[in-house]
């Protein structure tokens, strides 16, 4: 299972290492347009959900990673927010949603035929008309050849607070034909002399989709694609170089239910 031990301890390290959430800004303004409760799937230790929360967006959070919930719930701090351990697949909170948020490439961990299972999901969990925020990736540095496969190379570095180094290596193969991307990373924690004290690993198997691909999966379920950017620039569209695809639709039940006829 991802995000344990050391992962789980530096995946929001590395993330916040890179400055302010770049898609909080897109996640602010979809919000405004579906006021409501709203529940952030693979919320993790609240990288996003918590700043939300600050702001007073009334959401909720879900995660398979109950490390990670629990650090979540540590961050937190004196608010209690609601959280929910499961899986995107068959999670059930029993609650209609006005906007269900999945960003940073989380359902890109779904194997594609778990996916329509996992969209399906969604769908009993939103309100007739609620919408659907989706950021995915496209990895070009792996596809181009630009990292080199099979080969470990220094993926992300940080230095802690304490002075120690945080580290994480990254080996990765990839099926072009079949849009599988499968990553090992290594973890480690340095002490100021060199010397490393924690190490963990772990093993990632994510698949990525074309903006054709998901445009059509999305439309096939009954969803409305209302914007697709690329980068997170909304004023710039998406392109065919864009790495970054976020995805804002809506759920509209009566198209569901005309093709099921």
């Amino acid at each position: 299972m991802m995000y344990q031990q050391l992962e789980a301890k530096l995946h929001d390290a590395f993330w916040e290492e890179e400055g302010a959430p770049a898609e909080l800004p897109l996640i602010e303004h979809f919000l405004g347009q579906y006021p409501g409760a709203a529940l952030e799937l693979g919320c993790g230790s609240g990288r996003l959900l918590l700043p939300l929360l600050e702001k007073g967006f009334l959401i909720e959070g879900l995660d398979v990673s109950s490390e990670m919930l629990a650090m979540c719930r540590e961050r937190a701090k004196s608010s209690q927010p609601v959280l929910h351990e499961a899986g995107m697949e068959d999670f059930n909170t029993g609650t209609l949603f006005s906007a269900i948020l999945i960003p940073a490439f989380t359902l890109q961990l779904i194997s594609p035929d778990r996916l329509p299972a996992t969209l399906n999901n969604i769908q009993r969990h939103l309100q007739p008309g609620g919408g659907l925020y989706l950021t995915t990736f496209i990895p070009w540095a792996e596809i181009t050849g630009e990292l080199t496969e099979e080969e470990w190379f220094l993926d992300q570095e940080m230095k802690l607070p304490e002075g120690c180094v945080a580290r994480c290596h990254t080996c990765f193969h990839i099926e072009r034909i079949s849009q599988k991307l499968s990553r090992e990373h290594r973890y480690e924690i340095l002490d100021t002399n060199g010397n490393i004290t924690e190490t963990s690993t772990s093993f990632q198997r994510l698949c990525w989709y074309w903006p054709r691909e998901m445009r059509s999966l999305l439309a096939d379920l009954g969803f409305t694609v209302q914007q697709v950017i690329g980068d997170f620039a909304p004023e710039g569209g998406c392109d065919e170089d864009s790495q970054v695809i976020t995805y804002i639709a809506r759920w509209n039940p009566a198209v569901t239910a005309k093709e099921a006829t």
